[in-house]
């Protein structure tokens, strides 16, 4: 259920309430980063990787201009509002937009070949475990758990890729094995313990 903006004087406000832009830099920062990234993404694909990577890269990093744009909208509706249902509104295109960059750049990194970006995919999942840590909501876990399980299926299906099909470049097949099934691994028993807690977790 969406929050509405009738609150009682002593509730204390969620995270995604406190986090509310109150000045202008701090709508376009995430934005900005996420295009920064973008960029950083579809060019790195391009000139450092072959035909496979510069297209993951492109690919990827569409998604995440996307998701640029959509913090944006939801970022400056926020700010210009300063009402509970806009800044439920952001909360929510936050963690799709940061769920969904999760899963895209972990995804993209495995088919690449490229572990660095596993680990920055790890790096932005504990960035966001953090930053929601003090308020926890149904709608993040139901996301991580979503974001999970698709990355598990992802990893597994590129396991039996990397094992069945033959003309794969060696190094990437290395990834794809040594890497995608500990992915898979961790990703299933993430998404399990996530679906878990968001059943005990009240959806308001």
């Amino acid at each position: 259920m969406e929050p509405t903006d009738e609150t009682r004087d002593t509730e204390t406000p969620p995270g995604w309430v406190l986090r509310t832009p109150t000045r202008a830099s701090e709508v376009w920062l995430l934005p900005l980063l996420a295009a920064v990234l973008a960029a950083g993404l579809i060019v790195g694909g391009v000139v450092l990787g072959d035909a496979v990577a510069a297209i993951t890269g492109i690919t990827v990093g569409t998604c995440i201009a996307v998701g640029a744009v959509a913090l944006a909208v939801a970022g400056h509706t926020a700010y210009t509002e300063q009402s509970r249902a806009a800044s439920w509104r952001l909360h929510v295109v936050n963690v799709v937009v940061g769920s969904g960059s999760l899963l895209v750049v972990a995804l993209g990194s495995l088919v690449s070949g490229v572990l660095f970006g596993v680990v920055a995919g790890s790096l932005v999942t504990a960035v966001r475990v953090v930053h929601t840590a003090r308020t926890v909501s149904w709608i993040d876990r139901v996301a991580l758990g979503v974001v999970s399980s698709a990355l598990a299926v992802g990893a597994a299906v590129l396991v039996v890729l990397g094992l069945t099909v033959t003309g794969i470049p060696s190094h990437r097949v290395a990834v794809w094995v040594g890497a995608g099934w500990p992915v898979a691994v961790v990703a299933a028993v993430v998404a399990v313990v996530q679906f878990r807690a968001a059943a005990r977790t009240p959806r308001d």
